[in-house]
Order: structure tokens, then sequence, then C-alpha cells
């Protein structure tokens, strides 16, 4: 009878895991970034980086991000029960991923380009920008465990040698 009880558990416990690493994945891989408050600088007047040094302050953008949002969704999340809400799903990712996320878009574009890599640079920002303009719209699609518009921008990231800013955490 216990061995009911526990097999009844495992469901629910495996739900509000999913729904927690959803989130978690939506925010960690979402930019996979955070924490760059820099408005963005007009790069014209100031000396490109190069490309070893974007990835690596890129990275730290999104490393600081991703610790930043991991913290929050313990904070929120990690000592609870029972699956998170779609109401607390959603306040998270209004208050904590969406304003995380673009601070770290805008982070990426205040480093500027490097000389030559303008264009790939670019589609980062562009197609993680328009990801987050999805959660804009609609931010419950955090709590979807089928919602993944960062998966372009990822990739993207990843490709470049962004990896941490394209990965789950870090």
């Amino acid at each position: 009878m216990n061995e009911d009880r526990v097999s009844r558990q495992r469901p629910l416990e495996q739900r509000r895991t999913a729904l927690f690493v959803a989130i978690l994945t939506v925010g960690l891989v979402a930019a996979g970034c955070g924490g760059s408050s820099s408005s963005s600088r007009n790069t014209s007047t100031t000396a490109a980086l190069t490309k070893p040094q974007f990835l690596k302050q890129g990275n730290a953008i999104c490393k600081k991000g991703n610790q930043q949002i991991n913290a929050a969704a313990q904070k929120l999340f990690g000592k609870k029960n029972k699956q998170p809400s779609k109401a607390d799903a959603t306040k998270f990712a209004t208050d904590t991923l969406i304003p995380s996320i673009q601070s770290s878009i805008n982070g990426l574009k205040a480093l500027g380009a490097p000389k030559g890599d303008e264009a790939k640079v670019n589609a980062i920002v562009t197609s993680a920008q328009a990801a987050l303009d999805k959660f804009k719209k609609d931010p419950a699609l955090v709590a979807s465990n089928t919602a993944h518009p960062f998966k372009q921008s990822n990739k993207l990231a990843r490709d470049y040698g962004l990896n941490v800013c394209g990965s789950a955490g870090a």
C-alpha cells in the first residue's frame, strides 16, 4: 500500500520537476545570459573587440545571468513540494526571466561585434530578441513544456563560440 502511494507521488514529482526544469531551461537557455545593465554604446567610436575578447566578455555576461536566473528560480520554486502554478511561472517570467534576458541581449549588443563578424553577431542578437519578444507577448509560454523559441539563437550562439549563452547552465 505504501508502495502504491509512492508510485502515485512519482508522476506528480516528475511533473513538478519537469515544469521546474522547463522554467530553468527557458531562462537559462533563452539567451542564456543576463546581468548586464549597460546601455547600448556607439561601437563606431570605440575599438572593436577581438573575437576572443568578445567571447570572453559575452560568455561572462551569460554566466552572470544564468547564475541570477538560477538563484531566483531556486528561491521561488526550489523549496516547494508541489508543481509551480502557471501563474507562478508567468510571474517568474515577467519579473525575472524577461528583464534578465533583455539585459543580456543589450549587454551583448553593447560589446560591439568583432570586425568582420558583425553579421554573425547581429544574427545571434536579432534571433534572441525575436524569441524574447514572443515571451514578452505571452509570458505564460514559459510554463509550456513545448515552447522553445530560443532554439535558433542558442544554435547560432554556440556555433559562434558563445557556449555559455547557448547552453542551459553554467
